[in-house]
């Protein structure tokens, strides 16, 4: 009998990986049929939602935590543990992979399908928890030759009165999958890599897949409160639940249809009274509805279960969820010559960079008789850490992911991970034999875990055999050294050269007054070098010295170096109208006109921008620094002033720079200042201050 698999909660040290059953399933196929070959191929970054509460009475800012009382079978069956890791284990064995059991277990199930319900079922499992949201995806992000519709998360926002935190973060590719065969042992390798040079994917795509396995309006039944294969006698290794957490579980007894109280919590369209208990449901009707509701439930209609106060979330209708793995679907990659992979599209000034918590792992079951019936399966996920409890419930540690910024010079980072597979199928001979159960998850661990402190032992001993060989060349080298020394020959030798140096040293200074004329000859020499005599015996290299940004060099005059400084008070700007024809008194600016516009290079040092105008300001005055040659520094000062009183009356003057868009903003995309019209006097004077270059941030001050 099928059996839903037990699991531990993560690990405080090193990440936990967790499979799902249908990979097993897969893998049997592959040994039974030639023509099909399960590759690792794919992986997915994702960064889980903090584990929180929205307020049942307001939806607070609508953000998409991760609750696990929203599930009714997990309200009914005790709601809320006090350790989050507890609540998340639970969870996911008791809702996620129950529901998968079910499925693959079912008669009708058809096992002749390359595609898998697991990430199905996993992003279901996500959804229900109020975690991911969507929305359909825009003409800019879908191309115009994928004929069904696509969906993205929804947009992200961190502030405001609608909150939302995307959870998938990066597509990557497993590049190397190493099989290992050493001293009788055989497992397989999976390297995860995520470069230094990547950010997030900037749009990842959604499908919304529907087939006999798993399409609308299912209804998969339980056959007891326990999850599959699991009774009242079963004890659970670490004394977890195992009631299973179905999406109706119990008759409610609120006044609402199917007794709630909310009749957005009845999705599933169940009649009054529910006809149907211990059973999950697909989305009725379509899994192609992006659309959200509003869910409230109510302690009455369970029977205030003890320490439950209600829960409320965001449930997105859309079923069927899968990542979109083909590049030939994103609009931003088939629009883009240069790139054609979703892994380039990764390093493109799109991407930014990202957190993440955990690692999705995909494997494509190939069919070498037919390319098109290859699909894309999920086969486990990694947490990268265990959960950490808050007073409102927990979190999984986030990793950040650095993209190099050429712009501030940040530096880039990168992770590697390494998961090892093994699979155990060796005939029994003569020996110890140990068994691992395949249902018992733990027995595994202990088993992995046992394993890898042997193999730690053996890398122990490895570098102690290394250090050994070291120790040994070293005593050789010593005693070479001694046998080299030890005869009364050798020895004499060396004394006999020391006592030939120490007699030239006293015959060079056999008269008491060398070392004193020595001296005072390398004092007159030194004094002359202070007084600017150079002895004509004394040469030196001038062309050492170079002249830097507002220094001067002078080298004419032989034996001397000339010094100077080149910055004046202010670099006086060039300023030019819209038609590039510089402004001066003979040609002024026109202000008269619907956008009066004014260009000008920033300089380097301290600037000055002189105008001259005419006529009143009919809109406001524009002017543009172009700072692609000279960048701002922090501190660089820029000032305004004008030759003649510019009539401004009602509008303002505005300062834009970054001509080459390296904010991303497009070219001029910064708004320096803008200096309301209420400062203006006269005969303005103002001076505009950069006070952090490469973000490129500004104050001013109206001098006058």
């Amino acid at each position: 009998m099928a059996t839903t698999p037990l699991i531990r909660t993560p690990q405080a040290d090193g990440g936990t990986f967790y499979t799902f059953s249908s990979s097993a399933k897969d893998l049997s196929r592959t040994l039974n049929n030639d023509e099909l070959k399960l590759v690792f191929s794919k992986f997915v970054l994702l960064n889980l939602p903090d584990f929180d509460r929205l307020d049942p009475t307001t939806f607070s800012n609508f953000e998409n935590y991760m609750q696990f009382d929203t599930i009714d079978g997990a309200i009914w069956n005790g709601g809320l543990k006090g350790d989050p890791n507890v609540n998340f284990t639970e969870s996911l064995q008791n809702y996620a992979l129950n529901l998968e059991e079910l499925i693959i277990s079912d008669v009708s199930y058809d096992n002749t399908t390359n595609l898998s319900v697991s990430e199905r079922v996993f992003f279901k499992w996500l959804k229900e928890t109020g975690a991911m949201r969507f929305r359909e995806a825009t003409a800019l992000e879908k191309a115009s030759s994928v004929t069904g519709p696509r969906f993205v998360e929804e947009d992200e926002a961190t502030t405001g009165t609608r909150q939302y935190r995307r959870v998938v973060k990066y597509i990557g590719e497993i590049d190397i999958v190493n099989n290992v065969d050493k001293a009788g042992e055989a497992y397989t390798e999976l390297y995860i890599n995520v470069p230094t040079e990547v950010g997030r994917t900037p749009t990842i795509l959604f499908d919304s897949i529907s087939d006999n396995n798993y399409q609308p309006s299912l209804k998969i039944q339980g056959s007891s409160e326990f999850i599959m294969g699991r009774n009242s006698a079963t004890v659970h290794p670490q004394g977890l639940d195992m009631f299973a957490f179905y999406d109706y579980d119990q008759a409610l007894q609120g006044p609402g249809p199917a007794g709630y109280t909310d009749p957005n919590a009845n999705w599933m369209d169940e009649p009054t009274p529910p006809t149907s208990t211990d059973v999950y449901f697909t989305e009725p009707n379509t899994f192609t509805s992006a659309a959200n509701a509003n869910i409230r439930k109510y302690p009455a209609d369970y029977n205030n279960p003890t320490g439950y106060s209600g829960s409320a979330y965001v449930r997105s209708e859309l079923d069927g969820i899968s990542v979109d793995f083909n590049p030939n679907d994103y609009q931003q990659i088939v629009q883009d010559a240069t790139i054609s992979t979703i892994p380039q599209f990764n390093g493109t000034d799109l991407a930014e960079s990202f957190e993440f918590n955990a690692v999705l792992v995909y494997y494509d079951m190939v069919d070498l008789s037919d390319s098109s019936k290859t699909k894309t399966n999920l086969y486990g996920i990694l947490l990268v850490d265990n959960i950490t409890p808050t007073t409102d419930g927990g979190f999984i540690q986030r990793y950040p992911k650095f993209k190099p910024n050429a712009t501030t010079g940040q530096n880039g980072n990168s992770y590697g991970f390494k998961i090892n597979l093994r699979f155990d199928a060796s005939p029994g001979t003569a020996g110890i034999d140990t068994i691992v159960n395949d249902y018992n998850t733990f027995s595994m661990g202990l088993f992995s875990d046992a394993s890898a402190q042997l193999q730690a032992s053996a890398q122990i001993f490895q570098r102690q055999q290394v250090e050994l060989t070291d120790i040994e060349k070293r005593l050789n080298s010593v005693e070479n050294t001694l046998n080299s020394v030890s005869t009364s020959t050798f020895l004499q030798a060396q004394i006999d050269n020391l006592q030939t140096q120490i007699d030239n040293a006293s015959l060079a200074f056999a008269s008491s007054t060398t070392l004193l004329d020595l001296i005072a000859k390398n004092a007159d020499e030194i004094q002359a070098l202070a007084n600017g005599e150079v002895a004509t015996t004394l040469q030196y290299n001038t062309d050492v010295v170079r002249r830097g940004t507002g220094i001067d060099i002078n080298t004419n005059t032989p034996n001397q170096i000339q010094i100077s400084n080149a910055v004046q008070a202010y670099n006086l700007m060039v300023p030019l109208d819209e038609g590039g024809l510089q402004i001066t008194a003979a040609a002024p600016l026109n202000l008269n006109v619907v956008a009066p516009r004014v260009f000008a290079d920033l300089l380097t040092y301290t600037n000055m921008l002189r105008l001259d105008t005419i006529n009143q300001a009919a809109g406001d005055l524009s002017i543009f620094i172009d700072d692609t040659d000279v960048q701002w520094k922090t501190g660089q000062v820029l000032r305004l002033t004008f030759n003649n009183v510019p009539l401004m009356g009602s509008r303002d003057i505005k300062i834009f720079t970054d001509a080459p868009g390296r904010l991303n903003n497009g070219s001029f995309g910064k708004l320096a200042v803008t200096i309301p019209n209420s400062k203006l006097s006269d005969l303005p004077i103002i001076d505009l201050i950069c006070t952090e270059q490469g973000v490129l941030t500004f104050v001013y001050d109206c001098i006058k």
